[in-house]
């Protein structure tokens, strides 16, 4: 990871930890403002691909797949921001299907880090933490304060890995010619 790449995540990382003490002191806020601020968040990245794609990767091989993530990463961010006032439920149910997404996704990376001989282990760990959390998150889906501090956990943790990863040291493979 460059320098630009390790200050980016680290301020993302600490953006991820001070959101997480903002919606730990105001619970009562945070479906509202976790889908107004992942919505913006989505919404932002969604047009930095989309401009990525039309000044680079157009011209690269697997550029087509460039464009269409950011245009279903720009529409997410569209359809958060169009809940930003909606049914408190609806919204605690959409953060539930994140959740599921997002550890299925871990737990199939996971699996495929392993048939490559790649260290899967942690990947498997958070996978199966999220799938964990998703199902404490249905328990106690009628109270939206736990579900808050459920996606604080999640937030948190994925802020720690962020920060730890800046700390990390990467591996340099060097090619004789």
């Amino acid at each position: 990871m460059r320098k630009l790449g390790k200050v980016k995540n680290l301020i993302i990382g600490i953006a991820m930890l001070l959101f997480t003490v903002i919606l730990l002191f105001w619970p009562d806020f945070g479906t509202p403002m976790i889908m107004m601020v992942f919505g913006i968040a989505l919404f932002i990245y969604g047009i930095y691909s989309l401009i990525y794609y039309c000044r680079m990767a157009i011209h690269m091989v697997g550029g087509k797949r460039i464009l269409y993530r950011s245009i279903l990463t720009l529409d997410l961010g569209v359809f958060m921001l169009s809940f930003y006032k909606g049914s408190e439920r609806l919204i605690l149910l959409y953060l539930m299907l994140l959740l599921a997404a997002s550890g299925g996704i871990d737990l199939v990376r996971a699996l495929q880090f392993r048939k490559e001989g790649a260290a899967w282990k942690l990947r498997a760990l958070i996978g199966v933490l999220s799938i964990l959390i998703l199902i404490i998150g249905f328990i106690y889906r009628k109270d939206p304060h736990t579900m808050v501090y459920i996606f604080c956990l999640g937030l948190a943790s994925t802020g720690i890995n962020r920060i730890a990863s800046v700390f990390r040291k990467t591996a340099v493979i060097y090619i004789p010619e």
